[in-house]
């Protein structure tokens, strides 16, 4: 059947999905179709929306579904666009996404902010799927996650494209004014142009903002030298206490040759009179009570042992 065969080639190009506008746009009837949503060949995904197939539906496929559902202008946004866009977020599997706020659609299984400030120029493209772009998922996110992620996201965007620090200033001269959540993005912003560091992984820039929490702020990627000798690079560090935090993700410090590389440098860094805690990402994500009160034990130990003042 020539119409079928049109339908599943546009299902084809919008993950499997397809809706009311595309039966019409195909030639299908509806009664073909009922009977194929009878036989499972096809499912009813949201109210007007069918998805091809009778498998679990993969998160682009819920992703699509849930914008053809929105209906016309509705984007990917908030942590949906910005896993989109590569950046360090928290594990959600809920679909966000934005329309405009003259729009009130009914979405099940997704949540739907509306905004009266949407435009074209907020949107990209990523894989068929249009979603907020760099600079406005930003904004969003900035009152939606706490700190730490807000630090870790911001991070993992800086380490795709150091450029994107000056478009998101421009960014903010025009969605800023008003949103909450926008002085932590702006302080984020300052503090970068300061010191032009960035954490390497999301769990460097968690384990930060924790550690900065104490009200010691340490120094990041400081570098241990034994006179004009470079003995190690220290992810976090307090060097008036000879005090670090290494921070061991899985990609970098799970094999055996990490393993002995790690405590070669432990050790040559004891021999000058470091101490370094080793926190993986259950450490400090899942325990960071725990990760902080050993930090605040730590430090005034280190400083009481060495005579340091506890104010750096």
């Amino acid at each position: 059947m020539a119409d079928a065969k049109r339908l599943v080639e546009l299902a084809a190009k919008q993950k499997g999905v397809v809706n009311r506008a595309d039966l019409i746009s195909a030639g299908v009837s509806w009664k073909w179709l009922r009977g194929r949503l009878a036989t499972g060949e096809w499912n009813r995904v949201h109210r007007g929306v069918f998805r091809l197939g009778c498998h679990q539906p993969t998160r682009e496929e819920r992703e699509m579904a849930a914008l053809l559902a929105a209906g016309e202008g509705a984007v990917l946004s908030h942590i949906s666009a910005a896993r989109r866009l590569g950046l360090d977020v928290p594990r959600d599997e809920s679909v966000q996404i934005t329309v405009l706020a003259s729009r009130k659609p009914k979405v099940r299984g997704a949540r739907v902010w509306r905004s009266r400030n949407l435009s074209s120029r907020d949107v990209t493209n990523r894989g068929g799927l249009r979603l907020t772009n760099l600079a406005r998922t930003m904004i969003d996110l900035s009152w939606v996650l706490d700190d730490g992620w807000l630090r870790a996201c911001f991070d993992s965007a800086v380490r795709q494209n150091r450029t994107i620090v000056s478009w998101l200033w421009r960014a903010l001269s025009s969605h800023g004014p008003g949103r909450r959540g926008i002085g932590r993005l702006r302080a984020l912003l300052q503090e970068y142009r300061r010191t032009d560091e960035v954490p390497d992984s999301a769990l460097e820039s968690l384990a930060l903002e924790l550690a900065s929490r104490t009200g010691h702020k340490p120094q990041l990627h400081h570098n241990v030298l034994n006179g004009a000798h470079h003995v190690a690079e220290v992810d976090l560090a307090w060097p008036k206490l000879r005090l670090g935090i290494e921070c061991d993700g899985w990609r970098h410090h799970g094999t055996r040759a990490a393993f002995v590389r790690d405590r070669a440098r432990d050790r040559a860094l004891f021999s000058l009179g470091w101490s370094v805690l080793r926190y993986s990402w259950d450490d400090v994500v899942h325990h960071p009570d725990t990760f902080l009160d050993e930090l605040v034990r730590s430090y005034e130990l280190r400083a009481n042992a060495i005579g340091v003042r506890k104010v750096l």
